[in-house]
């Protein structure tokens, strides 16, 4: 039993350490609420909303054009995506706490290996998927970063009788000598670009941790169905006790699943409602300057630079449908999983009791924005859509 515990442990130990590290590494870790951790998250917040204000002063300064307008926010609009997603977890620190409380009572409830085995499976799924996507991302943050210094490392390693021309790939306005100060200000744009893409992807990775969990959940449920229904029906004047034992586990199981997921759903209501407005204005504005790129200026660096950020938007936009659509699916998995057992072998009552169940269960299971709005491959698709049809407004508009 030891051993088990150890196993256990251990394993739960690897499901939270990806998103751990990332939480720790923005300040957002709910166990860590120091003075420093405090000042650690009003660095990094201030960072963001520093460099969002610098992109909007330059409408202080130069001549309001409705192009410019359509520039400024097509960078604006991705980091402010970013900052609100950090500035509420900061908000709902108290949630994230609970959600990570409700993970850890949960592991204690495993009963025997085949449990262990099933909830590590979706373990495993969510490291692959955590380092490849981690890894993509910050390799391109770094090919743009070098592509920006470009012109210093030329000047290093074949300097010419004069420094070649610096140009930032995001307008900014500090009201200073851009030339005298020009480390500093790219030091800032660095600093927030690489805090913006670690905010991305620990809020990201976090929410997929939790909506994993809630799958392992419904899977474990499922399997406990399964089984009992077909034990009944070999052995069922026997094995009666078992059977209730096996099915009441199963309900409480699933239980424990949707009140996981209906958590994780009222935590987070107020963030879909905003993301969703503010996402698909973002993947509308940096389609249209992505389109203006390839047909007028043909410059490489902006255009790679735009097509990274829709990248990330339509990758974030689909891993969060599909973790909803996950969710619908596995919510089902118990219905499926009586209505596809044996459950006319078993006596009257019991079968009384399986289609109570079945009741309850029929009942989709979703995150989203309250009824109006739900995450699944179809509203992936919706958002796609709108944000495509925002595009060709904005661009007839601009003909």
């Amino acid at each position: 039993m030891s051993q088990f515990s150890c196993k256990m442990h251990t394993t739960e130990e690897r499901y939270y350490k990806i998103s751990q590290v990332l939480l720790k590494t923005l300040g957002l870790w709910p166990y860590q609420q120091s003075y420093f951790t405090r000042i650690h998250k009003m660095l990094f917040a201030s960072l963001l909303l520093t460099f969002i204000l610098a992109q909007l002063l330059v409408f202080v300064t130069t001549q309001y054009n409705i192009n410019l307008l359509l520039k400024i926010l097509s960078t604006v609009f991705p980091i402010l995506f970013v900052t609100i997603k950090y500035c509420y977890f900061i908000i709902q620190a108290n949630s994230v706490k609970k959600l990570l409380e409700q993970m850890r009572d949960d592991w204690k409830l495993l009963k025997n290996k085949l449990e262990v085995i099933i909830i590590e499976k979706y373990v495993y799924d969510i490291q692959f998927f955590s380092i490849t996507s981690i890894v993509i991302g910050f390799l391109s943050l770094l090919l743009l970063t070098i592509l920006q210094c470009l012109p210093f490392i030329l000047d290093i390693i074949l300097p010419l009788n004069e420094s070649r021309p610096f140009r930032m790939f995001i307008i900014t306005e500090y009201f200073i000598n851009q030339e005298k100060y020009i480390y500093i200000i790219l030091l800032h744009e660095i600093l927030a670009c690489s805090i913006a893409l670690i905010a991305f992807y620990g809020t990201l990775m976090t929410l997929v941790t939790y909506v994993w969990h809630a799958c392992a959940l419904f899977k474990i449920a499922s399997y406990h169905i399964e089984n009992a229904v077909e034990k009944s029906a070999l052995a069922i004047l026997e094995r009666q006790n078992l059977f209730c034992q096996r099915i009441i586990y199963a309900v409480f199981i699933h239980r424990r699943a949707i009140e996981f997921t209906n958590l994780l759903a009222s935590s987070f209501t107020v963030l879909f409602a905003i993301l969703i407005f503010v996402g698909v204005s973002s993947l509308s504005l940096c389609l249209f300057q992505f389109r203006q790129l390839i047909t007028l200026t043909y410059n490489m660096i902006d255009i790679l630079i735009f097509a990274f950020l829709i990248f990330m938007q339509l990758a974030y936009m689909f891993i969060t449908n599909y973790a909803g659509q996950m969710v619908i699916d596995h919510g089902t998995k118990l219905f499926q999983a009586i209505y596809n057992g044996m459950w006319y072998a078993a006596p009257l009552h019991t079968q009384k009791i399986l289609l109570f169940i079945m009741q309850k269960v029929a009942v989709n299971i979703n995150l989203g924005y309250s009824s109006i709005f739900a995450l699944s491959l179809k509203g992936f698709t919706t958002l796609v859509n709108a944000a495509v049809s925002y595009f060709l407004m904005i661009y007839s508009l601009r003909e």
